[in-house]
């Protein structure tokens, strides 16, 4: 306690008041203050907590919570009423949910400034405009909704709430705010107007998850080299720099392998970097700060408040010119330093998981957990969703640790975007963090019978073929002996039996992701495997990803063998760990035209890309034949093709009859051999068809 008497707002049925052991009494009385008038309080139940004595006082159902008011005692020891936990009841939320618009509504004759709190007292917005500053009071009006509204052309024009919920004023950001300066250091108007008009359509997709390919990168690590001041800015990834070899760079790179959609590390604003000095920190980007607003770190003038978000929209139009979709990586299960970020200064305690002992849950590993399941909390996530999608004409979303949030959410979500592109896809991490939400409600991968449109990384998959992190075990790719059961069941999308999903759709295929080592790194600093042997391994792993049912997931550089050097989680590690090495790529330029020829093999025959459980169980059929403890083979069949696909990762010779099938891909490249026998001496994936 910080005084000799505290008292909170816990439910529409009792107040707290908390009280020193040296002001307790015998025959105790609490007073409610409201304007100097006082009304004696209902005393329901008195316990000793040790330190202090905790009081249950009747609530009045005439309080309102935007309203001071002051608890005092029979000898004038007084506090100030606080908010509790009164806010985690339904009733608040059946009172102060709210669906109208929030933010800024702009025009030139006037700004409506919007924000809710239902617990504030007071709150006032300060404008910036051209050095002076203006002083604006909202006025309460219901639902929790604060509103102001300001005759004048307030473009570009800066500003900052202040709100007093208990007893000081709290400068905060607009959590709404669709434009910001440097560092998010203040927000601004902006006309909506002005931004950038694309020039392409977004490219046609099936919106059959089996049809995309995903390829993941950071747009501060492929525009290191970039030369000038594109280097690490959106409009790096428009590079036309094209070297000796013919091979491009950025975006037309991505481009060029073949792959659908392109999944862009975190592009909202974050923390941990500098916006105005870009080289002292790096960061991946999981550090949310102002989800509508673009990152300043990645504009070339994050001071301008139009620039990062023109920039942003340049970048996914060259994309779409490209034939590249757009995913966003998004981060809803915290927010980067909490004590800071809007919420918990607006309405306390309300929008983040609280444990049993009313701390707050660490579930994330980053001091919060946004509590989805909350109303206003579940519309904040819609509301950043559908604005990036309709803005940003984003593609799909990546959900960064799902597991965290809540399936009601999720699915909500789902039917809003998709109602603006019903080919968006949706898919996240599923991992089954322990957390307040009950097991039920929580969007793991356990639960993808409740989240029917959502798909998941298959940790199963990236553990058989890569080996586990963890419990130090070897992949199947490192060339050692593993259950052929498994292989064939993850190769015919992970869906046979529930081997692990109901559909081929909900398997996000990969070894590598921008999380932990990097497959070369993983065999070389943990494995300490052979030269040889790691290029092999990776080259043999990322065939399997490619060629398998479900979706494809490529983690930028896996192609030519990436390294940080070692470095397991690189998120804050610098440029030199992190950044795309075109040398290197250049150097294994073999192993990247291998992942294009496979691409495109991929994206030709329907047979690799069969998107429900029962056409894979009709078409796709192990042969036990050609198969051992390394090797398997599969038969896969349509109404037009026939085909073989054998996989094998040692370097004993291995004898095939053609019977007929000619080799269109013989473990490195695309061709066109037909012979009586084959025979096959390093690990790789072969593929034969029927003429």
């Amino acid at each position: 306690m910080q005084g000799k008497i505290e008292a909170y707002i816990d439910s529409y049925d009792f107040i707290t008041i908390l009280i020193d052991r040296s002001i307790k009494f015998d025959d105790k009385k609490f007073y409610l203050v409201e304007n100097n008038k006082s009304q004696e309080l209902e005393i329901i139940n008195c316990i000793d907590e040790g330190d202090f004595f905790k009081y249950l006082v009747r609530f009045i159902p005439t309080i309102e919570l935007q309203k001071d008011y002051i608890i005092k005692d029979e000898n004038d020891n007084n506090t100030l009423l606080r908010s509790g936990s009164i806010i985690r009841e339904k009733k608040f939320e059946d009172i102060y949910y709210y669906d109208g618009p929030l933010g800024v509504d702009y025009s030139k004759e006037r700004t409506i400034f919007r924000i809710w709190s239902p617990v504030a007292k007071e709150i006032y917005i300060e404008l910036n405009k051209k050095n002076k500053s203006e002083k604006h009071i909202l006025k309460y009006k219901s639902k929790g909704l604060w509103e102001v509204t300001v005759k004048g052309d307030l473009d570009s024009v800066g500003y900052l709430y202040f709100v007093r919920v208990f007893d000081r004023f709290i400068r905060i950001n607009d959590p709404y705010a669709i434009a910001a300066g440097a560092n998010a250091n203040i927000n601004y108007v902006i006309n909506p107007e002005k931004l950038y008009k694309p020039k392409n359509k977004k490219p046609e997709f099936s919106g059959n998850y089996c049809d995309a390919i995903i390829y993941e990168a950071s747009v501060r690590d492929f525009t290191q080299g970039v030369e000038g001041k594109y280097n690490g800015t959106y409009l790096g990834m428009l590079d036309d720099f094209v070297d000796s070899n013919d091979e491009p760079r950025g975006l037309k790179y991505i481009a060029s392998l073949g792959v659908t959609h392109l999944q862009l590390l975190p592009v909202f604003d974050f923390g941990g970097v500098n916006d105005l000095d870009k080289d002292v920190e790096y960061n991946w980007g999981y550090n949310p700060v102002e989800y509508f607003v673009p990152s300043g770190w990645y504009s070339t003038n994050p001071n301008d408040p139009y620039k990062r978000i023109n920039e942003l929209l340049e970048l996914i139009d060259a994309a779409h010119g490209l034939g590249l979709r757009i995913n966003y990586d998004v981060v809803f299960n915290h927010v980067y330093k909490h004590e800071l970020f809007a919420f918990d200064n607006l309405v306390p305690g309300y929008f983040y998981r609280v444990e049993a002992n009313g701390s707050l849950s660490n579930s994330s590993g980053c001091g919060n957990v946004i509590a989805s399941e909350r109303l206003m909390a579940r519309r904040f996530i819609k509301d950043v969703l559908i604005y990036v999608t309709k803005v940003f004409q984003a593609s799909g979303f990546r959900f960064d640790l799902m597991g965290l949030l809540d399936v009601d959410t999720l699915n909500e979500a789902y039917e809003e975007i998709s109602k603006i592109d019903n080919t968006i896809m949706v898919y996240g991490e599923g991992w089954n963090m322990m957390n307040p939400l009950p097991d039920e409600k929580r969007a793991h991968m356990y639960n993808h019978h409740r989240l029917p449109h959502y798909a998941f990384f298959n940790d199963r998959f990236r553990d058989y073929i890569r080996g586990g992190q963890w419990n130090k075990t070897q992949g199947f790719a490192l060339g050692n002996e593993r259950s052929i059961f498994d292989l064939n069941h993850l190769i015919m999308g992970s869906c046979i039996d529930y081997y692990k999903f109901d559909e081929p759709t909900r398997s996000i295929n990969y070894v590598e992701c921008h999380d932990n080592y990097t497959f070369y790194d993983y065999c070389k600093y943990y494995s300490s495997m052979d030269e040889k042997l790691i290029k092999n391994a990776a080259k043999l792993a990322l065939e399997i990803v490619l060629i398998s049912e479900g979706v494809p997931f490529i983690h930028a550089g896996q192609e030519f063998y990436r390294t940080k050097m070692g470095i397991e989680n690189s998120y804050n590690s610098s440029d030199k760990i992190n950044k795309i090495d075109y040398f290197r790529r250049n150097k294994y330029i073999s192993n990247v035209d291998t992942v294009r020829d496979l691409i495109a093999i991929r994206k030709e025959f329907k047979l690799f890309r069969l998107s429900n459980h029962k056409d894979i169980e009709n078409m796709v059929h192990p042969l036990d034949g050609i198969t051992s403890g390394k090797t398997t083979g599969l038969f896969f069949e349509d109404s037009t093709d026939k085909m073989i696909l054998y996989v094998k990762n040692d370097y004993n010779d291995s004898q095939l009859y053609s019977n007929g099938y000619s080799l269109i891909f013989d473990g490195k490249r695309r061709c066109n051999q037909l012979k009586d026998e084959y025979i096959f001496k390093q690990p790789g994936i072969y593929i034969f068809r029927k003429e």
